[in-house]
Order: C-alpha cells, then structure tokens, then sequence
C-alpha cells in the first residue's frame, strides 16, 4: 500500500488509528480536513472535536469497504509478522467474518444505521486489540446492534 503513509501503518499496528480516519487508506480520496463539531464545556470553555463520520464521508457500503479491507490487511501484515500464531489465525478469521457480517446488515438495514453500528464495534474492539484479543470481530455485536440497527 504505496499510498499509506508510514504514520498509519503505524497507528493501525499500534491500535491507536481512528476507526472514523477510514477514509485515509483510500488512494482515490483526497485528504479533506473533517468538518468540526463546537460545544461548550461545563466549564464555560469552547470546546471544538471532530465530528462522528456520517454518510456523507462514507455514502456508499464501497465507500467503507474497500478502505477497511486494507486496514484489516495492514493490520494482519503485523499480527503475522510478530509471529504469534493463535492471534493470526483470529484476526485472519475474524477480518473475514466481520466482513461478511457487515455486508449482512447493509443488505438489511439503512446505510445511516450500519454506519454507526461499524463505527462503534470498531471503537468497542480497539482496547481488546491491544490486549492481543481479535476474537471481537467473529461475532456481530447483539448490544450494540439493537441500539443501532
């Protein structure tokens, strides 16, 4: 992945990559700052963050797809590097069979809702990730599927 700059295989390696920066992986979209989202703080401060991905950064199921799939391919060139075995065969596994699913509730559910269904399994399974546990991605989340789908 030519494309990829070094400081994201980096974050994907070391599960700190923002599952909503997605979009970064995809050759064909030219890196656009993210719109800002302001509040203000108990405190009284001004407060500005990124605002949550939507449809309109993602809106079509390829528009997620293909950027994951090589997320999931930087991130099992590492696991399988580091020689660890029983952790390659989940994330080989559950790339796979989280892929699969996804598709599943997109031909099921309105795009919006798969949306935030993804986005929040792949914040859910960051901490695991980095306790070595990819197991999280084998199975659809029935939690946050009835609060998202």
């Amino acid at each position: 992945f030519p494309h990829v700059e070094s400081a994201l295989w980096l974050a994907i390696a070391k599960h700190e990559f923002r599952p909503s920066h997605l979009y970064k992986l995809d050759a064909t979209v030219k890196e656009c700052p993210k719109p800002k989202a302001f509040e203000i703080s108990d405190d009284g401060e001004f407060l500005q963050r990124e605002r949550e991905a939507s449809p309109k950064d993602y809106p079509s199921f390829h528009a997620l797809f293909d950027p994951l799939v090589i997320y999931f391919e930087i991130l099992q060139y590492f696991i399988i590097a580091s020689g660890n075995v029983p952790a390659s065969q989940q994330v080989v596994l559950g790339c796979s069979e989280y892929l699969h699913i996804l598709y599943q509730i997109y031909m099921r559910y309105e795009w919006s809702a798969v949306l935030q269904y993804h986005f929040m399994f792949h914040n859910r399974h960051l901490a695991e990730m980095c306790d070595g546990d990819y197991s999280g991605w084998r199975s659809m989340d029935t939690e946050l599927a009835s609060l998202h789908l």
